[in-house]
């Protein structure tokens, strides 16, 4: 039996692990200075582009990475892509509008997240709008 003193340890180190954020760089293998920051099980990074290009870019990263397209939300501030991997494991790319020029990238991949593969659909949604 776990002691209460051990439970709320153990809460405490739950809640820090969600709730910590660390810079990352996002094609560590090819050099690149883009960075891009994981926290929540998220992958975030900010591109100087409008949102209608960082989604025509996202779009076409998920096609070439061979993702299945499930559905798309768009409103007014943000633009969700919905796909599944391998597995049927669920990603999501979320662009949020922060200026008219500067949109917000986030790839979260399952409930617990994959730092990994989301760098590689950043790195290859950077590449697409040649940053």
């Amino acid at each position: 039996m776990i002691k209460p003193h051990s439970q709320l340890a153990l809460a405490i180190c739950a809640i820090s692990f969600f709730l910590v954020s660390c810079q990352v760089a996002v094609d560590p293998k090819n050099n690149s200075g883009a960075t891009a920051y994981y926290q929540a099980n998220t992958l975030i990074a900010t591109v100087e582009t409008d949102v209608d290009t960082a989604f025509r870019a996202s779009i076409q990263a998920l096609d070439k990475l061979n993702y299945f397209r499930t559905g798309e939300v768009h409103k007014d501030d943000f633009t969700t892509i919905l796909s599944r991997k391998v597995g049927d494991e669920r990603v999501v790319v979320k662009i949020l509008k922060l200026t008219d020029e500067q949109s917000q990238i986030q790839v979260r991949i399952g409930i617990v997240g994959n730092l990994p593969e989301s760098q590689t659909i950043i790195a290859e949604i950077l590449d697409n709008l040649n940053i």
